[in-house]
């Protein structure tokens, strides 16, 4: 039995969340999809829900993929501020877009008359960027342990 560090569990937890926000993400997207006479039908866009299901999908593999790699990538001590950074940017991240799925945004215009989709277009990309900081820092630290090993 192996034994998950504590970093690498709280990765684990995010990814099954993420998970589950996935699948919730994607049976609403097809109840979104449905004819308009459809009983089964809900009223949004279907392409900000699935913008929503494909980034929490993509995320959680990400999560389960750094859950492996975090006794590489620190040996002697928890990764903990990589971790939070991964846990702030993923909530933030799916925070706007669950509300852009809510409002039918996507959250990509940077200028737009409606004033929440300017704050959402901010948002999500912070969320974003705080994502692909973090990512950059674990490629970093893999590709240091390559080079130590």
């Amino acid at each position: 039995m192996v034994e998950l560090r504590p970093c690498a569990r709280a990765f684990v937890r995010l990814a099954v969340i993420l998970l589950v926000v996935a699948a919730a993400a994607g049976v609403w997207e097809m109840l979104a999809m449905q004819v308009p006479s459809s009983q089964y039908r809900v009223g949004l866009l279907p392409g900000p829900i699935g913008q929503l299901r494909e980034m929490a999908t993509a995320t959680a593999l990400t999560c389960f993929a750094a859950a492996w790699l975090v006794p590489f990538i620190a040996p002697s001590k928890e990764p903990w501020a990589l971790c939070t950074a991964v846990h702030v940017g993923a909530v933030v991240t799916l925070g706007a877009m669950t509300y852009g799925a809510t409002t039918g945004m996507y959250g990509v215009q940077m200028w737009d008359p409606r004033f929440d989709s300017q704050v959402l277009f901010i948002v999500r990309w912070a969320g974003q960027g705080i994502l692909g900081v973090c990512l950059l820092d674990f490629a970093r630290r893999v590709f240091v342990y390559k080079l130590r090993a």
